[in-house]
């Protein structure tokens, strides 16, 4: 079965990651970090998150490909381990087709006191956290500046989460979308922030643009949480 998924759109006060019941292409409600609403007089950055449906006719949900030559794309369907690259082509916004090489390289859970800075709802605070890192290079003449990377966690639950989102500066792991003048050969090294609810497990990391495409995953080792430094915020 498909996995399902959820996509952010605005700030809760309380409890950030629910489920909900949605169409088949959703994804978890994504976490995003900062001040929600201001004005609160608190010195700590609170925490907010969405949980609104969204379909594959959305922007930056489009399967358009782009054509570069020399570049095979990665078949959909292939499943890959850390470190591999897959060469691959989607659309981040209705006016854009990207192509880039992307590698997921690292996976590492870590222990929710990483975000002892921040406010966390209770559902947060029963999710674990994972750090993904990634590589990206582009691979076409598209400006992909400001885009986010299209990965998602597939947790135990064959739920799709996407990455949350840091409103205030998280040097860990900025969980930032791909830096200005991303154009035509740049590179970037990316880490993203994805939060688990329930106690949730890292089964893989998916890429999967729209509703029908076969996700590439990347599967590999998760890192142990008890080599993981508590660097604060």
């Amino acid at each position: 079965t498909r996995p399902t998924r959820t996509s952010p759109s605005a700030c809760w006060a309380a409890e950030v990651i629910r489920r909900a019941a949605l169409p088949a292409f959703v994804v978890v409600a994504a976490v995003t970090l900062a001040g929600c609403g201001g004005g609160s007089g608190s010195s700590r950055p609170a925490a907010g998150g969405s949980g609104s449906s969204s379909s594959s006719s959305s922007p930056g949900s489009g399967s358009s490909s782009a054509v570069v030559d020399g570049v095979r794309l990665t078949a959909p369907g292939s499943k890959l381990t850390l470190g591999q690259t897959a060469k691959l082509s989607w659309k981040p916004d209705q006016k854009t087709v990207g192509v880039i090489a992307l590698s997921v390289t690292k996976l590492q859970k870590v222990p929710i006191r990483t975000f002892s800075a921040w406010r966390l709802g209770k559902a947060t605070q029963q999710a674990t956290p994972y750090f993904v890192r990634a590589t990206v290079r582009n691979l076409g003449r598209t400006n992909l500046s400001g885009k986010p990377v299209p990965l998602y966690l597939l947790d135990g639950r064959n739920t799709l989460l996407q990455a949350s989102t840091f409103q205030a500066r998280f040097a860990p792991c900025p969980s930032r979308p791909l830096p200005a003048r991303f154009r035509h050969d740049k590179r970037a090294s990316v880490c993203l922030v994805y939060f688990a609810p329930d106690h949730g497990k890292l089964v893989a990391i998916s890429f999967r643009p729209t509703q029908d495409f076969d996700a590439i995953t990347w599967k590999g080792k998760v890192s142990d949480p008890k080599h993981t430094k508590h660097k604060k915020h």
